[in-house]
C-alpha cells in the first residue's frame, strides 16, 4: 500500500483557513480542474509526480497565453497555484513537486497602477450625490476605517461595534470601534480580553475606528432600520442587503463583498470624477483608494505611533507583528490624533479643528495657572528667606555680645542662657520649615 493510500485526503474545507481564503483557493482550484486532465482534489492528490508536474507546466503556459492576450495580469499567475500547493503540502506531498522549475516559467511581475488615494474633495463630491441613508453611512464607514473591501466577506455584526469617546469624558460616546476580520463567535469584549493577556498572540482580527462624523451617519442608518421595525441583536449585521419594510425581519443578510463593490460603483457613477486607466487597472482603485487615504493621513501625522498605525491597517511586520499587541484604547488614542484630517465634511472638519484648538487653549491656560501659582509660591519662599536672614543677623549679634562678655570675664546668667537656647530653637525650626517649602516648590516645578 502506497504512502498516500494510508492517509485520508484533507480537503480545503477541513482546514483552519479563513472562509475567505477557502473560497479563494476553491475558486482557483476549479479553474485549474477546468483546464487540466485532473478533475478533482482526490485525483490531484493521487496523481504521480511526473504527470502532475506535466499538468502544472501546461497550466502555466495556458496562463501565460492569457497574459499575452491581456486577459490576465502577470502578477496573478503565481496566485493561481497557491491553492494547489497548499493542498499538496497538507496532504504530505510538500516536497514532491519541483516548484522551482515551474516558477521559472512565470512572467515578470509588472508595476501595479492603482497607487493613488481618494482625495477628501473627491469623497465630498461622492457624498454630495449620494442620497440614501445606507449609502451615505457606507461611504463614511469606508473613508474612516481604512479597511480592505475584504472586510465585507467576514462577519460585521453589532457585537463587533463598540462606542468610544474622543474626549476624556466617559459619557461623550461620539466615536465607534469596529472589530474587523472577526469570526462569527468573536465579540468585541472577547477581543479586549485576549489583548489584555500577557502572552504572545497574533490573531487575524484587529481594531479600526469611526470618526464622530462616520458614527453619526451609521447611527442614522441604524435608526432608520429600527423605525422600520427591524429588531437588533448582537448578531444583527452592521450593513444589510436591501429589504422591503413589511418583511424587515425576514432573511436579514449581511451586505456582501460584491454588494459593497456594486454600491461603490453606483456612488462613483453619480459623480463627475474621472479615473485614468492604465492596463487593467485605474489609477485610483474603487475601494482601496479609501485605504490609501487613511494610510497617508495617519503616516503624515508626525506624533502618531507608526507601529499602531500598522496594526490599524491589519499589517503584521516581523517580530513586532507578533509581540506588539496594543489594546483597543491604545489604538484609539492614536486614531484620535487624525480625526480632523479623516473627517470628510468641510463644516465637520472645521468643527473638529475648533475643538482641537479649544483643547490646546485649555491646556495652555492650565499651564499659565501653574506658572502663576509657582511664581506666587516663590515669592512666599523669598519673603521667608529674608525674614530668616534677619533672624540670623540678630542671633549672630547676640553671639558676638556673648563672646565679648565671656572675654571680659563676665558670668553668663541663667536668664541669658535660656534666651539664647530659645533663639537657637526658633532658628532651627524656621530652617526646617524653609527646607520643606523648598522641597514642595521643586515638586511643583
Amino acid at each position: 500500500m502506497s504512502r498516500l493510500e494510508q492517509h485520508q485526503i484533507i480537503n480545503i474545507v477541513d482546514t483552519n483557513l479563513s472562509q475567505v481564503t477557502k473560497n479563494d483557493y476553491n475558486f482557483k482550484l476549479n479553474q485549474f480542474f477546468k483546464f487540466s486532465n485532473i478533475k478533482s482534489i482526490g485525483q490531484l492528490i493521487k496523481t504521480p509526480t511526473v504527470s502532475l508536474e506535466s499538468e502544472l507546466v501546461s497550466y502555466t503556459k495556458h496562463l501565460i497565453n492569457r497574459v499575452r492576450n491581456n486577459e490576465l495580469s502577470a502578477n496573478t499567475v503565481p496566485k493561481q497555484f497557491k491553492g494547489i500547493k497548499y493542498l499538496l503540502d497538507v496532504n504530505y506531498r510538500e516536497n514532491d513537486v519541483r516548484w522551482k522549475s515551474i516558477k521559472a516559467l512565470f512572467p515578470t511581475k509588472v508595476k501595479l497602477s492603482g497607487y493613488k488615494a481618494w482625495t477628501t474633495e473627491q469623497i465630498q463630491e461622492m457624498e454630495k450625490y449620494t442620497k440614501t441613508t445606507r449609502n451615505l453611512a457606507f461611504l463614511h464607514f469606508m473613508a474612516s476605517l481604512g479597511g480592505r473591501i475584504g472586510i465585507h466577506e467576514n462577519p460585521l455584526l453589532m457585537k463587533h461595534l463598540i462606542p468610544m469617546s474622543s474626549t476624556n469624558s466617559t459619557t461623550d460616546l461620539d466615536c465607534c470601534a469596529i472589530l474587523l476580520y472577526a469570526d462569527e463567535y468573536e465579540s468585541a469584549k472577547e477581543k479586549d480580553l485576549d489583548d489584555s493577556i500577557d502572552e504572545v498572540q497574533s490573531g487575524d482580527s484587529y481594531w479600526a475606528f469611526l470618526t464622530p462624523e462616520a458614527t453619526s451617519y451609521l447611527k442614522k442608518y441604524h435608526d432608520q432600520r429600527k423605525r422600520n421595525g427591524e429588531i437588533f441583536t448582537e448578531n444583527t449585521p452592521i450593513f444589510r442587503t436591501q429589504y422591503q419594510v413589511k418583511y424587515v425581519n425576514d432573511d436579514v443578510t449581511q451586505l456582501s463583498r460584491n454588494g459593497a463593490i456594486s454600491m461603490m460603483v453606483r456612488i462613483l457613477a453619480s459623480t463627475s470624477i474621472n479615473r485614468n486607466k492604465k492596463g487593467r487597472r485605474f489609477d485610483v482603485q474603487l475601494d482601496h483608494g479609501f485605504r490609501k487615504r487613511f494610510n497617508t493621513i495617519m503616516k503624515l501625522e508626525s506624533n502618531v505611533n507608526s507601529n499602531i498605525v500598522e496594526k490599524m491597517l491589519g499589517h503584521k511586520n516581523g517580530l513586532d507583528g507578533v509581540y506588539f499587541t496594543p489594546t483597543r484604547q491604545q489604538c484609539f488614542a492614536e486614531f484620535v490624533k487624525a480625526i480632523s484630517q479623516l473627517t470628510v465634511s468641510s463644516a465637520e472638519r472645521q468643527k473638529q479643528e475648533i475643538e482641537a484648538q479649544k483643547q490646546q487653549i485649555d491646556e495652555l491656560e492650565l499651564e499659565r495657572t501653574k506658572v502663576h501659582q509657582l511664581t506666587k509660591d516663590m515669592s512666599v519662599v523669598k519673603a521667608s528667606n529674608n525674614q530668616l536672614s534677619k533672624n540670623i543677623s540678630v542671633v549672630e549679634k547676640k553671639n558676638l555680645d556673648l563672646e565679648q562678655n565671656l572675654n571680659d570675664g563676665a558670668t553668663l546668667s541663667k536668664e541669658s542662657e535660656i534666651t539664647t537656647m530659645s533663639l537657637l530653637k526658633q532658628l532651627l525650626n524656621k530652617t526646617i520649615t524653609l527646607e520643606n517649602e523648598i522641597k514642595e516648590l521643586k515638586k511643583k516645578g
